[in-house]
């Protein structure tokens, strides 16, 4: 039986509980931002100190960390770039992800030893372009969204260097994620990390004869979002990711929750231990779209993976607000003494039944016995964004980081 050597499966981190839920669930790999340099807020950004705790995780656990420097840089960045690689010369990070020539020269000046991958803000999309970035000294290139599986794989072969490309996860109408939009109507800049998905508002026409009357649009009965992807789900084609030759599957979602994350990252890392495990006979466990829809979500399609849909653009188009199966209810951090401290994220309140997962596809349900505040007072109902110690009347064996959910 021929080997199938795997792709590494990328999980988004926005904060270090993320990223120690991600590597707990099946993530080969993390990325995070890096404050300040990142396209994601600061808020779900990484502070050096944050960093240092971080990387030292995931080298403990045999995983990788890669830190993303891929917001617009200006002339007056580069101070900061510069002050900011000065300052984490201890941390061996396993790769800088960046999206500017000038970063990427400024990293080879001053941390050589960096392996260095190309941000899909690059908009890389074709062989001669991965080809380039090979001879700069790139060890990867994360592909153009609108990249198919077919043309991964080509660029792959003829290019030989490792490409990384996008398998699940929010998609966006701008080309490579560079937009104006956010910009445009609210001063906050989306190639800055800061955009407030001016794409996903609720629009409406105004007719240029009747100015101040708004016109509204409907579809089904719904009224339409214009500009909203569909998200990006490739689960039920892992056989096609595998044959791209991809090097590494990125999941999107660094804003996302820590459930988001175990719940994608649990499931494409069953999925692919499966189709190593007998390619041949592989087939889709309907469970991993049971576990997908579960999660806040808008509904799924393939995007470019198999070619531009022309003869179905509305493919592509979501006029869906945001959607799930299930509600979030919290997450263990740790057991102590028969008790399980819990991290509250929807109330829930004693014999109360709750279902959990856990990593490796495990799962169950449990009933509440007793829930205990942190000033130690007995509570009938916990509150949101706290931590209490919960114990449950069927006593089970919880996994490490299992996470408690409610279908609606």
């Amino acid at each position: 039986m021929s080997v199938v050597t795997l792709p590494e499966l990328l999980l988004p981190a926005g904060n270090l509980s993320k990223l120690k839920v991600a590597y707990a669930y099946g993530a080969d790999a993390c990325y995070v931002g890096a404050a300040g340099f990142s396209m994601r807020p600061d808020g779900s950004s990484f502070s050096i100190a944050d960093l240092e705790v971080g990387l030292n995780h995931a080298h403990a656990k045999g995983k990788k960390l890669y830190v993303a420097l891929n917001s617009m840089m200006f002339d007056e960045d580069f101070s900061e770039i510069q002050h900011w690689l000065s300052e984490t010369q201890h941390l061996r990070f396993d790769a800088l992800i960046v999206s500017d020539a000038g970063v990427f020269q400024c990293v080879k000046d001053m941390r050589p030893e960096l392996p260095l991958h190309i941000s899909t803000q690059m908009s890389t999309a074709n062989s001669q372009a991965a080809a380039f970035w090979k001879s700069a000294g790139a060890e990867r290139v994360v592909l153009a969204r609108e990249c198919s599986l077919e043309q991964a794989r080509m660029i792959a072969e003829e290019s030989g260097i490792d490409v990384e490309i996008f398998v699940h996860g929010a998609m966006c109408v701008a080309v490579s994620g560079r937009c104006l939009l956010s910009a445009y109507f609210t001063g906050k800049d989306a190639n800055k990390g800061q955009c407030k998905q001016s794409c996903r508002w609720d629009w409406q026409l105004v007719e240029k004869e009747r100015p101040g009357e708004a016109i509204e649009v409907y579809e089904d009965g719904r009224e339409t979002i214009f500009l909203s992807s569909k998200d990006l789900c490739l689960i039920e084609h892992i056989p096609a990711v595998v044959h791209s030759k991809a090097a590494s599957l990125k999941i999107e979602g660094r804003m996302k929750s820590e459930y988001y994350v175990a719940s994608v990252a649990r499931v494409y890392r069953d999925a692919l231990d499966r189709y190593a495990v007998d390619p041949k006979h592989f087939m889709i466990d309907p469970t991993w779209m049971e576990d997908l829809e579960a999660v806040s979500h808008r509904p799924y399609e393939t995007g470019f993976a198999f070619g531009y849909p022309e003869n179905e653009p509305e493919r592509l188009q979501s006029d869906s607000k945001p959607l799930s199966t299930a509600t979030i209810i919290g997450f263990i951090e740790e057991r102590r003494n028969g008790a399980h401290q819990v991290s509250v994220k929807n109330p829930f309140s004693v014999g109360e039944s709750l279902e959990w997962i856990g990593p490796g596809m495990q799962g169950g349900e449990v009933v509440v016995e007793s829930i205990i505040n942190e000033k130690n007072q007995s509570l009938e109902r916990s509150i949101c964004g706290t931590k209490v110690r919960v114990t449950f009347s069927n006593s089970p064996k919880l996994p490490e980081r299992a996470i408690f959910r409610k279908r609606k």
